[in-house]
């Protein structure tokens, strides 16, 4: 049985992997936390010491760092996306740790398009070049180590609970009667908290896991109007989807200055992956209807 240690227990992500894991995890967050097999760490940097955390910890799932937004600067991103990920890989070695999961994103492909293992990376932002240095730093550290590595780049993660994008969509179907995605027919993907969490579970033990970069997503990609159709099926909804032309959602984007909401929205982000079937036999255990059901406990 493995022994897991959860950076970013408290986070959207996280508390739910350490309710599913129970007592087989210890997690670490940045303030006290008042939480049942929880540590605090402060402030991760590059000098954290790590190793009181990995007592007895065969398998790292590292969570924790700072999401692209506002305010953070590109050292930002650097000290704790990426030099604090390899100081925490380093002393997981220097422990034995088995096998280091490290939850990349999939923006270090590129903001918009249709990707597959094969594609070349293209990170557009520092968040998403902080990912990527620290995809490179943690094979080049552990080449030739007794310590494995899995990468897993999710595109977004929704489900109850959810922060960012999500609940914007969210927020959108509980208040308007009318939504603007009408002619929307791009392709999306899109996994929830709990697909995740399984695919996390899986690579922890899965002997053809290690060594591999895995671009997590539970199924056909979807178009921005099928996905807040099933977030309003989900909360009891039924909006009228208005077939806004997006160029003019464009240009109402840009007058506001948010034009990277109108991409998130209306532009491909397309994820085609065959290594979870070949390599993992894995296949999503929650369907989009099953997920957003959940949305009516919230």
């Amino acid at each position: 049985m493995n022994k897991y240690l959860i950076t970013g227990a408290n986070g959207f992500v996280g508390s739910a992997l350490m309710t599913r894991l129970s007592d087989q995890a210890v997690g670490t967050v940045r303030k006290e936390p008042g939480l049942p097999n929880t540590k605090a760490t402060g402030d991760i940097t590059p000098n954290t010491d790590w190793s009181e955390y990995l007592h007895g910890v065969n398998v790292v799932v590292h969570l924790a760092g700072i999401a692209s937004k506002q305010g953070s600067s590109q050292d930002d991103y650097n000290k704790i996306n990426h030099l604090a990920t390899l100081k925490l890989a380093q002393d997981a070695m220097n422990k034995g740790v088995k096998r280091f999961i490290f939850i990349s994103t999939i923006a270090v492909m590129g903001q918009t398009g249709s990707f597959d293992e094969e594609s070349i990376t293209n990170p557009q932002n520092d968040y998403a070049k902080s990912k990527l240095d620290a995809e490179l730093g943690l094979k080049k550290l552990l080449t030739g180590t007794n310590m494995e590595l899995v990468i897993i780049r999710p595109p977004l993660v929704y489900g109850e609970g959810a922060t960012g994008n999500f609940l914007l969509l969210q927020k959108l179907v509980q208040k308007l009667p009318m939504l603007p995605f009408g002619m929307s027919n791009n392709k999306r993907s899109f996994i929830s908290r709990d697909n995740l969490i399984d695919l996390i579970i899986t690579c922890a033990g899965h002997s053809k896991a290690a060594g591999e970069i895995f671009l997590a997503n539970e199924g056909p990609s979807i178009s921005t109007r099928e996905f807040t159709n099933a977030i309003a099926e989900g909360l009891g909804k039924s909006p009228i989807q208005f077939p806004l032309p997006g160029i003019i959602a464009n240009l109402l984007f840009k007058a506001v200055r948010r034009p990277t909401i109108y991409s998130q929205l209306f532009d491909d982000l397309e994820v085609q992956s065959t290594k979870l079937k070949d390599v993992l036999n894995w296949t999503a255990p929650l369907s989009l209807e099953q997920n957003m059901a959940k949305l009516r406990r919230d």
